[in-house]
């Protein structure tokens, strides 16, 4: 299989017996040396209710791709390809959704993000997915909420019980700031403990940073051949990551990730939304900061990773704890924050579905 600038090789040996469209939920990522989060992240997305996973791994070599081989429900394809000349390994995700997605409800998400919605404690994807091929949607789209130890990152290198939550409960309940975007979701999210953490200027409040942020968001970054600009960018706003994602797609022929998970090409947006606990912020995060800055294939020549790095080094026993960090208790919780979005249909959809699942019981 080709993408924009890659083959991708089949390694897992496994038959991929095609169902009709629509039967299976897929999980699509991509992989780099993450066998500490594997067993999680196939746990999760197995008991909300997904299918098949098709996995990308880009030469890892810690295990990860064994294990894979061995998960009689992922399909393994491997790349030695460049991830930055990938655009993130953009365009190997695309290349696969194209051959396996097309037809079915997508989850598209990295290894270390796992999937919450309103009610996902109880009810199933394939439960979420019929509520939105009912009304229409066509996708949903999500925070990332960075989800971070209550001790020093450097102590947690073991999930017990494969739960990253145990390892990484505490999340910043806020603040989130929005800004619009002509991409599809429509919205570019910021802030969190990678904000408050490594890049504090981001939260200045002077008129200098508002009209200069205001002017990047609603004009410029709109055009793509002065947002692409070299010049631009030597001149833009410092921004921390973008905590936008667009996770849940109805994959169809047209359908393309404009930037990794981020942002997808027009889809039928449902006005409910959801959260990818984010779980980046463990024990390797001091090592793969390193790795980050010296192989270079992430955004800018990895300028992210290079924060990291140049701020770990100063505290090695760094924690993100602080007076307001919030323990995850449940997805009522995360919507009463108002981090994800609840509806009254939604409400409604389950409930029926929960009564008529009783009644046939009886």
């Amino acid at each position: 299989m080709s993408s924009a600038c890659h083959v991708l090789l089949r390694t897992d040996g496994k038959p991929i017996v095609e169902s009709a469209p629509g039967r299976e939920i897929r999980v699509f990522s991509k992989c780099r040396n993450e066998k500490l989060r594997l067993p999680a992240f196939l746990k999760h997305y197995r008991r909300l209710g997904v299918h098949r996973f098709f996995i990308v791994d880009n030469a890892s070599d810690d295990g990860s791709a064994e294990f894979l081989k061995a998960q009689p429900d992922v399909h393994v394809f491997h790349t030695d390809g460049s991830f930055r000349a990938a655009r993130g390994g953009t365009d190997w995700l695309n290349a696969v959704l194209q051959e396996f997605g097309v037809g079915h409800w997508c989850v598209t998400v990295d290894v270390d993000e796992l999937l919450r919605y309103p009610a996902s404690e109880s009810v199933g994807l394939q439960q979420l997915v019929r509520y939105l091929d009912d009304q229409g949607y066509q996708a949903m789209h999500c925070l990332l909420l960075d989800m971070y130890p209550e001790r020093p990152l450097r102590e947690v290198h073991d999930i017990a019980n494969d739960d990253l939550l145990q390892a990484a409960p505490l999340f910043d309940p806020g603040p989130y700031r929005r800004y619009p975007c002509e991409d599809c979701p429509g919205v570019l999210i910021y802030g969190g403990p990678r904000e408050r953490v490594f890049y504090p200027e981001a939260r200045a409040n002077h008129l200098s940073r508002r009209l200069h942020v205001r002017l990047y968001h609603r004009l410029l970054f709109n055009i793509p051949v002065v947002r692409d600009s070299s010049r631009l960018r030597a001149h833009r706003p410092l921004f921390p990551p973008c905590l936008t994602k667009v996770p849940l797609v109805r994959w169809e022929a047209d359908t393309r990730y404009l930037n990794v998970n981020h942002f997808v090409s027009k889809r039928k947006l449902a006005p409910e939304s959801g959260v990818l606990l984010h779980f980046k912020l463990l024990g390797d995060f001091h090592q793969r900061a390193d790795v980050e800055v010296a192989r270079k294939q992430y955004y800018d020549g990895a300028v992210e990773f290079q924060r990291y790095a140049a701020k770990l080094r100063t505290n090695r026993d760094m924690t993100f704890r602080y007076a307001d960090s919030t323990r995850l208790q449940s997805d009522e919780q995360l919507v009463e924050l108002g981090l994800m979005t609840d509806s009254e249909a939604w409400l409604r959809a389950r409930s029926q579905e929960a009564h008529e699942s009783i009644t046939a019981a009886r």
